[in-house]
């Protein structure tokens, strides 16, 4: 909480699609005064998403409690989260954030098209993009998070065990799993795509899917190891629901604010007993679901 008493949320990828309205959401409700951070990687976008959400916030309501801040963060640059962490901590202290929201990612593209055939270059940007990026913000802010602090991972149900084979599924649940070991199976799996070994292993065909169900097992794995921290923090993997992106297209049923509504519904909630309860776990429409 800052010194007014303001939440800190910070939001990555958040200059279009969803998590751009998860800051809206965010901005625009009047339950919580916060200060959020809209992050993006490309400063004139984020800019130009900055500017028509603050437009959007002086024509909704003469309720300004909640102040929207634009800084430039690129997921994929260790020298880029650092240097948004230092910011964040001259401006707001060593414990700094209360909510992190790990929206950034999305799918590999060519020519301005979804890449759908599993190779070595799309399995090694999906993971790289999709699970390490994440990975890597959240291991460098979570010692900075604040007390009751809740980090959210945007995951999707493609990603369930359900698509994985051998002992993998036992592996990805596993109370004995570490970070390492993570890294390990979410580098294989590139590994395997390369030599075409990957079915074998266990893996799907499936580089997004993958990716993403690294996402949901950290945060597993971040729940359990900070189970004894006095910060009581909270993890929780979120899939939006089969929203309209770039992935899915103009078809799917949802729009990317009704995307961001669990997301948001979590970042938020004043329910802290379900959330204990369902520490690290995956949670859909509102609801804890079932890995």
């Amino acid at each position: 909480m800052s010194e007014d008493g303001r939440l800190v949320a910070v939001v990555t990828g958040a200059n279009r699609g969803i998590g751009k309205a998860i800051v809206r959401r965010l901005l625009l409700q009047q339950s919580k005064p916060l200060i959020i951070y809209l992050t993006a990687r490309n400063v004139e976008l984020g800019q130009l998403a900055f500017d028509e959400l603050r437009r959007e916030q002086l024509k909704a309501s003469s309720n300004h409690l909640n102040e929207l801040r634009f800084h430039q963060l690129d997921v994929s640059n260790i020298q880029s989260i650092q240097a948004f962490i230092e910011y964040l901590t001259l401006v707001h202290g060593d414990q700094s954030t209360d909510i992190l929201i790990n929206n950034a990612g999305g799918v590999v593209k060519e020519n301005g098209q979804v890449v759908r055939k599993c190779n070595v270059e799309t399995a090694y940007k999906s993971v790289q993009m999709n699970y390490f990026s994440a990975v890597n913000v959240t291991s460098l802010m979570v010692p900075r998070m604040r007390e009751g602090g809740r980090v959210v991972f945007m995951v999707t149900a493609l990603a369930q065990l359900g698509i994985f084979s051998g002992d993998l599924p036992k592996v990805l649940v596993s109370d004995e799993l570490s970070l390492q070991g993570l890294h390990i199976i979410e580098n294989g799996f590139v590994s395997s795509v390369g030599k075409g070994t990957f079915s074998s292993y266990g893996f799907p065909p499936m580089p997004f899917a993958v990716a993403k169900a690294g996402l949901i097992a950290y945060a597993r794995m971040m729940a359990r190891i900070c189970s004894n921290d006095p910060r009581q923090l909270v993890f929780a993997a979120v899939c939006p629901g089969y929203v309209r992106t770039d992935m899915t297209g103009p078809y799917a049923p949802l729009t990317p604010d009704q995307g961001a509504e669990t997301p948001v519904y979590v970042a938020l909630t004043d329910d802290i007993k379900r959330l204990k309860r369902h520490n690290g776990g995956l949670w859909k429409h509102l609801r804890p679901m079932k890995w």
